[in-house]
């Protein structure tokens, strides 16, 4: 048996606003098979042309293990305004935010999404303790007034959640008793960090799209199935790690940033940078950003998704527009090398790699004398080649509240729960490691609350395939 899992292949797919392309690649890393098919307006078309192009007769694909997808379908969707559900956003909490949710959202995704917001007294305080019991019969009275409205996805967020989830949890049963289970909900513990309206605001694009990726993805495993593909489907996630199927319907908003963390990966495949620079050009924007051990870095604070703050794993990147005609002139080569220097270290500057379907127009023309500038063969495909060596992870992030003499202890705790995390979704127990630790105290609590935050990198399990 550990024999035969070096025959099972991957396919990666990476989907953008212009080209879907398909990658079928080896354990070793070799690449068998390239498919390409202009994306059309919905998701599944292009995707479609690919995977029967994979399987014709004769391309030796058929013992494909995963099918692994890379998108910023979800993410242009949200940035557009564009088949978005209406949301009902309940907070929980006992003291009422003036702020509104999606504060500063654009007129256009306001309008799309339409936030219904309600206030329901509950919640918790900071040390996980019960504020105010939340009442059944506040939300069922709310819940009744919109029901005309047809509203059939929710976002709940209360008020230290990631302390203790309890309220949220509770509330979202109520709503599926009520409402029925039809409907979508998002729970904000599931989803981001300690900022309210961070979580809130992710929740609430999370809960806009749920329907959305519901319709886009319908028929997609008869479409494989019928091309003889019976292979296990994941996405890609913000991290460019592996999302499971059924968690990427659960939260459409964790695929959004994830095209350009598997274009950093891929990048580091083809080059054999664990350190370096990364710049994407593809059709309408230039991405730069850095890997750091082999990963791409993080942004740490102020992530925005359509001007909104929210609370989710992304890549830190600087984001450049591109001209219609897609001409580089001196002033655009100033503003990609100023973006470089946002990245590099103020010693032993590190290489840079030019990648994207538009980084041949470009990467003859860019000098960088104090460090390699490469552009490695593959340059067009790397986010599909990202999206076939996508790893799992298991994250954690929450506070917890502990006395000086527990916090190693605390620590290690964190550490187990984001190894167990990483198993839960598919790694191999003998592959994980934790590849990052960060420890806060938190400024405006007393000094026994720390934030802890770890990342656990794995493997995928060959058992997780049968």
């Amino acid at each position: 048996m550990r024999g035969m899992a070096y025959i099972v292949l991957r396919l990666g797919i990476d989907i953008n606003s212009k080209t879907t392309t398909g990658i079928v690649m080896n354990r070793d890393g070799s690449i068998l098979h390239v498919a390409k098919s202009p994306t059309q307006k919905d998701f599944l078309t292009g995707l479609s042309e690919v995977i029967k192009d994979i399987t014709a007769p004769g391309k030796s694909c058929t013992s494909i293990g995963e099918v692994i997808i890379g998108t910023d379908y979800f993410a242009n969707l949200v940035e557009k305004g564009e088949r978005l559900s209406k949301v009902c956003s309940i907070r929980i909490g006992h003291a009422k935010n003036t702020i509104p949710p999606l504060y500063g959202a654009s007129d256009s995704i306001q309008k799309a999404i339409e936030v219904t917001p309600f206030q329901l007294y509950g919640g918790h305080e900071m040390d996980g303790s019960s504020s105010v019991q939340p009442a059944r019969h506040d939300l069922e009275t709310f819940l009744e007034t919109i029901r005309e409205e047809g509203i059939d996805s929710f976002a709940i967020t209360g008020a230290f959640s990631l302390v203790n989830p309890a309220h949220e949890n509770i509330v979202e049963q109520w709503i599926r008793e009520i409402v029925g289970d039809d409907c979508t909900v998002t729970k904000s513990h599931m989803l981001g960090s300690i900022g309210f309206l961070e979580r809130e605001n992710s929740s609430i694009f999370n809960a806009a799209l749920s329907k959305t990726i519901l319709r886009s993805v319908e028929g997609l495993q008869d479409l494989m199935h019928q091309n003889g593909l019976h292979a296990k489907i994941y996405f890609t996630q913000n991290d460019g790690s592996l999302l499971g199927y059924e968690s990427a319907l659960q939260y459409p908003i964790r695929t959004c940033g994830s095209r350009i963390s598997n274009s950093f990966r891929g990048a580091s495949l083809l080059t054999g940078l664990n350190d370096c620079v990364i710049v994407d050009i593809c059709q309408s924007k230039v991405s730069i950003g850095a890997l750091e051990r082999g990963f791409p870095k993080e942004k740490r604070r102020n992530m925005k998704m359509a001007g909104v703050p929210v609370s989710l794993q992304m890549s830190d990147v600087t984001t450049l527009p591109v001209n219609e005609d897609r001409t580089y002139d001196d002033d655009t080569l100033d503003a990609i090398y100023h973006a470089i220097q946002r990245f590099q270290p103020r010693f032993e500057p590190l290489p840079i790699v030019f990648v994207g379907d538009g980084s041949d127009r470009i990467f003859p023309s860019f000098k960088y004398p104090w460090s390699d500038v490469l552009h490695p063969t593959e340059y067009e495909h790397v986010s599909a080649i990202g999206a076939c060596i996508a790893q799992v992870s298991g994250a954690v992030d929450r506070i917890y509240w502990v006395d000086e003499e527990e916090r190693d202890k605390t620590i290690q705790i964190a550490k187990q729960e984001a190894i167990d995390a990483a198993i839960a979704e598919g790694a191999s127990p003998k592959t994980v490691f934790v590849q990052r630790v960060e420890i806060n105290p938190i400024a405006y609590m007393p000094t026994k609350a720390i934030r802890i935050k770890v990342k656990a990198i794995g493997t995928l399990d060959f058992q997780h395939l049968r």
